[in-house]
């Protein structure tokens, strides 16, 4: 992949005095009232509140490996027409990035990383080329359709072996929408099909699509190699997919200046 971190620390302030820098290995976040100075490498993974149904104002919580927790809200003007996700993106692509790695994605078959939890599957992880939770597994190689749906409260992956259509269009496995499972499951459904992960289901309320999902949790630099070249073709297809919603952290940044 390509990172924006590489190059240095992103720096986002506001007129309030409030400072956050983010760099590829963590971030610090000063509110006027208090600091917050975080290491990647001490979390496990994130649950971001209302990042998904709303347009400003998230909670953040980044759960610890020590069982400390950071909590903090970003975000918090509200900017009519555009998608308030700046300092939310910056961070959580940063922490995708150190995740993933600099040779992401031409490493799906070596990437071994917690992905998330749920109350069904608990632990969430992928390893030898396997997504797999404490009930459920599935070989990536066997992935042939996403769907993102969501009930406006909760945005989840439903994943599909084969082309068949089955009872209740039951997944064969499900995890939550975050900023590792998007870019992953993005890379492998491209590669296995040609066809990125199915954004064209609403949420049943105000959204007739879940392509704010996509805008969320997708930077197009994921998909691209530092010097700029592709791998394969799909990587290509991936990398512009994206890049047309104009919603990667460098857009993001120019966007807000």
């Amino acid at each position: 992949m390509r990172s924006i971190f590489e190059n240095g620390p992103v720096e986002i302030k506001d007129q309030n005095g409030r400072e956050l820098i983010v760099r590829k290995d963590g971030f610090s976040l000063n509110t006027g009232k208090k600091e917050i100075n975080v290491s990647f490498k001490d979390i496990r993974y994130n649950n971001v509140t209302r990042y998904c149904n709303s347009n400003n104002c998230y909670m953040v919580m980044m759960i610890g490996k020590d069982g400390n927790n950071v909590e903090f809200d970003t975000d918090l003007p509200h900017i009519d027409g555009v998608h308030n996700i700046l300092e939310t993106k910056t961070i959580l692509t940063a922490f995708a990035a150190s995740r993933l790695g600099k040779d992401f994605p031409n490493n799906l078959r070596t990437l071994d990383i917690e992905l998330g939890h749920s109350l069904k599957e608990k632990l969430i992880s992928i390893s030898n080329g396997v997504i797999k939770g404490a009930k459920n597994s599935i070989k990536i190689d066997d992935i042939h359709t996403v769907k993102c749906v969501s009930n406006g409260a909760i945005t989840r992956f439903a994943i599909y072996t084969g082309s068949k259509k089955r009872l209740f269009n039951t997944p064969d496995f499900a995890v939550a929408c975050n900023e590792l499972t998007a870019p992953l499951l993005e890379a492998i459904v491209t590669k296995n099909t040609g066809k990125g992960i199915d954004f064209s289901r609403g949420n049943g309320f105000d959204q007739k699509t879940s392509e704010y999902a996509l805008i969320r949790y997708m930077d197009s630099d994921f998909f691209i190699n530092e010097d700029g070249t592709f791998n394969e073709e799909w990587q290509k297809d991936a990398y512009y997919r994206i890049a047309q919603y104009g919603y990667d952290v460098k857009n993001l940044m120019s966007q807000f200046e």
